[in-house]
């Protein structure tokens, strides 16, 4: 499903240089569910941009669904991700313009032309927001926009769900909402890799990794 064949990328030049991906090799199998730990800066967020091609690596290869995505074209690619892949990142992602409805019901309507706000209605009950349908980022709170964003990602149906540390600084009961949803994304198919601080999430997991300054260990 996923496979890095010897790929390095570094930051910046000379004394610094950040080398957050040291000629990394990785297989990724359809269907698991790996957890990626390790420290800050030790190349988490790096090594899934590059899964999801948000990022191109200085040397190496990377294959999503049997595609080359370094052969492709920035519009290829970013279809592709659109149909593909879902992201749920960091920090909360959510358009101020829109309000929590309108922003999960984006990706089908940016990619598909199609739109299912009763999907979209579904999804924000499942993460406890049926009620703030209406509601702009400045009325929510951090944990809230957090729900929006995973509820987004799952619009499409990804195959492949890549979500860079999405528990960080959150209450546990927005954790518990947050990992539910992941997990059952999961048994319903989808392949998942996500970054953690967090050892405990570990459990989550078919299969865990751990990086350190660039590698995988």
């Amino acid at each position: 499903m996923i496979r890095l064949e010897k790929i390095s990328k570094h930051y910046g030049e000379g004394d610094n240089v950040i080398k957050a991906a040291k000629d990394v090799t990785l297989e990724i199998d359809e269907g698991e569910f790996v957890v990626i730990t390790g420290y800050s800066g030790s190349g988490k967020t790096t090594l899934l941009n590059l899964m999801g091609g948000m990022t191109r690596p200085l040397a190496g290869g990377i294959q999503v669904a049997g595609r080359d995505i370094l052969s492709m074209s920035e519009a290829m690619l970013s279809r592709f991700r659109g149909e593909i892949i879902g992201f749920v990142f960091q920090f909360s992602t959510i358009f101020p313009t829109l309000n929590a409805l309108d922003n999960i019901r984006l990706p089908r309507l940016f990619w598909s032309g199609d739109d299912d706000e009763t999907l979209a209605r579904e999804l924000l009950e499942q993460v406890g927001l049926g009620d703030r349908t209406e509601a702009f980022h400045f009325e929510l709170s951090e944990g809230q926009k957090r729900r929006v964003c995973i509820a987004r990602a799952l619009m499409n149906s990804p195959k492949i769900l890549l979500c860079d540390e999405p528990t960080g600084d959150l209450d546990p009961d927005t954790e518990e909402v947050i990992m539910d949803m992941i997990s059952k994304a999961h048994a319903e198919g989808a392949t998942v890799v996500m970054t953690t601080h967090n050892m405990a999430l570990k459990s989550r997991a078919t299969r865990s990794l751990h990086i350190e300054a660039g590698r995988v260990v």
